[in-house]
């Protein structure tokens, strides 16, 4: 008996097609000829996508690299020993504040900062600076009538921070959570600052854009990376009155992490902390946030200290009050709101 051959019929039509005298009709449906190639692969083809393949060859690699470091010690009898660059660095328990006229005569809110850091941190010595006090501290080849207060200000806790460490904090920063709970972890390095990470650079939006801020940083005495930005800062303030940007000191952070690989290096072991949780109740002034939102956020823990302005009109110090009810002994407004901390 001769065997009868397929016939094939197009699933759109149905017609059969003959190959051979007494053809048999099978019909290939899309889903039939899916379920044959699905069939086939499986067959053909290991279990296996090509993320797991290129990932197996990741694991391959690092493998590899470590035997070759294996081999590398036994030959040489040479040990890899990073402690000194690696222990936890110590900040000195001194906190830093300038304020240009004094702090009897700086603004009510300005106070009630100045007091919360003394408040919440019995066991460091606050320093207050002013324009008579700190010339004589600092040695900073300009004077502050010189230049203005901000730009004097920006070299001044770069200057002290290089020469004896401790923590810089601006003046209009409310501490909420004592240093010895938090910094010592973020600080190990021996620098710290707070950065605009991409998901809060949102806050700073369309001003200059930047990494680093200033309001607050911690240094051992002669690190690395405070000391390389101070010397780049004084060589940039030599024979200069006035700065091309408000915010010159930290686009020279940006600009020194481009240009000089050892700061990058330094400045990559920074801890990623984003800035805008020091700034909830600024976001509330300005934006009007649900006000049982932002007070269970500011008492979670997770905010350490809260950036202010000094100068705030009754209404906006009234709503910063809301959500921070430590101001309100504060809560009469400056008398002057023409320029900012």
């Amino acid at each position: 008996m001769t065997p009868r051959r397929p016939e094939f019929a197009s699933p759109a039509t149905g017609r059969a097609c003959a190959r051979g005298n007494e053809p048999v009709t099978i019909l290939l449906t899309r889903d039939s000829l899916s379920r044959f190639i699905t069939c086939f692969w499986s067959v053909i083809v290991p279990s296996f996508s090509l993320w797991t393949s290129a990932f197996a060859g990741f694991v391959r690699t690092r493998q590899a690299l470590s035997y070759v470091q294996r081999a590398r010690r036994k030959l040489t009898g040479r040990r890899l020993d990073g402690f000194e660059g690696s222990v936890p660095r110590a900040i000195p328990h001194t906190i830093w504040i300038y304020w240009d006229t004094g702090e009897a005569s700086a603004p009510p809110l300005v106070q009630a900062c100045i007091a919360s850091w003394r408040e919440k941190n019995p066991g460091w010595t606050v320093t207050v600076l002013d324009r008579d006090s700190a010339p004589g501290l600092s040695e900073l080849p300009m004077a502050p009538g010189d230049i203005a207060v901000q730009s004097y200000a920006d070299l001044l806790r770069l200057r002290l921070l290089t020469r004896f460490g401790g923590v810089w904090v601006d003046a209009t920063t409310f501490c909420l959570r004592p240093l010895d709970h938090w910094l010592p972890m973020l600080a190990q390095s021996g620098f710290f600052a707070f950065t605009w990470t991409a998901a809060d650079r949102w806050f700073i939006w369309p001003n200059v854009p930047r990494k680093i801020t200033n309001w607050f940083l911690a240094s051992e005495p002669g690190g690395a990376v405070i000391t390389a930005w101070e010397a780049r800062s004084l060589a940039y303030w030599k024979g200069r009155r006035v700065p091309h940007v408000y915010y010159w000191p930290h686009l020279m952070w940006d600009f020194m992490t481009l240009t000089n690989w050892k700061f990058r290096r330094g400045a990559a072991a920074l801890p990623q902390i984003g800035c805008f949780g020091p700034h909830l109740v600024h976001d509330h002034v300005q934006n009007g946030r649900d006000p049982d939102r932002v007070r269970a956020a500011l008492t979670g823990g997770a905010v350490p200290f809260q950036k202010l302005r000094w100068n705030w009109p009754a209404p906006d110090l009234a709503r910063a009050t809301e959500v921070l009810p430590e101001l309100a002994e504060y809560a009469a407004p400056s008398p002057s709101a023409s320029l900012s901390s």
